[in-house]
């Protein structure tokens, strides 16, 4: 019998809850993490889609970067989309987990998920100190292109129909990049003091790009939902150790986009 606390226990050796940034909400969501986990989806986002797709599946446990519940309901009063969501969870007895900023800021976590994902060699930790320290990546690629050039090969490398820049040459060179999954805009400035060439980080808001404008620092925002590379890669992770530790556990990745934008 495999129980979602002994899947849990082994996810925090690689990225504990301690690394979370204080107020997020990481860890258990909903449920019990006693029961007997067979099956595991992992998701970026925990929407009502995602959940009829873990009970279409039997799964007992849903694994999420991002937290199910940012805002505590004052109710559960299931006329509510969300509490109904969470209505489902509980009736179909589906644990839900989630590892957010303690898994930007792990070792070998999203960022360098991200890193790895844009080609990127000597990667290292770019921002240093405080409750956000480790949180980036910067490194180089292989050979200089320009900013126009990297954008085009972001939206090829992530599937993307669209993406923002920021920036006044969109010729200027690039070769040094540094990287934030999710929103990450406030770290700009981070980028620009450790030498990167442009930035690339997610929501990126209207008057913070007048700021990266002023401060000569390019910005490249493919949106938020980039870190759904994270399914495939806690989806391995999990195989991983369920076969280290010969456990009976099922793991699937989420084959929906929770992207809410669509690009026309």
């Amino acid at each position: 019998m495999l129980t979602g606390n002994e899947i849990i226990t082994q996810f925090e050796q690689f990225a504990p809850q301690s690394l979370a940034v204080p107020g997020d909400p990481v860890g258990i969501q909903l449920g019990d993490g006693n029961q007997t986990v067979h099956t595991v989806l992992v998701t970026l986002d925990v929407r009502p889609e995602v959940v009829d797709e873990a009970i279409a599946l039997n799964a007992d446990m849903i694994f999420a970067h991002h937290p199910a519940v940012f805002h505590a309901p004052k109710n559960l009063n299931y006329a509510d989309p969300q509490n109904a969501m969470y209505g489902q969870l509980a009736a179909h007895h589906i644990l839900v987990y989630a590892a957010h900023t303690n898994l930007d800021r792990a070792t070998g976590g999203m960022n360098d998920w991200l890193a790895a994902a844009m080609h990127l060699s000597a990667v290292k930790p770019f921002i240093a100190g405080g409750d956000e320290a480790n949180m980036g990546r910067i490194g180089t690629l292989a050979e200089q292109t320009t900013i126009a050039q990297f954008a085009q090969a972001l939206k090829e490398t992530f599937n993307l129909s669209g993406l923002r820049v920021v920036a006044d040459d969109l010729f200027q060179p690039v070769q040094t990049v540094a990287v934030v999954g999710g929103d990450g805009g406030q770290f700009y400035l981070d980028a620009k003091a450790a030498g990167a060439d442009v930035f690339v980080t997610g929501d990126v808001y209207y008057h913070t790009g007048h700021d990266m404008l002023a401060h000569h620092m390019p910005v490249i925002d493919p949106g938020h939902h980039i870190e759904a590379i994270m399914k495939e890669q806690v989806r391995a992770l999990l195989i991983g150790w369920a076969e280290a530790n010969n456990w009976p556990l099922h793991v699937v990745a989420s084959t929906l986009s929770t992207d809410p934008f669509t690009f026309i």
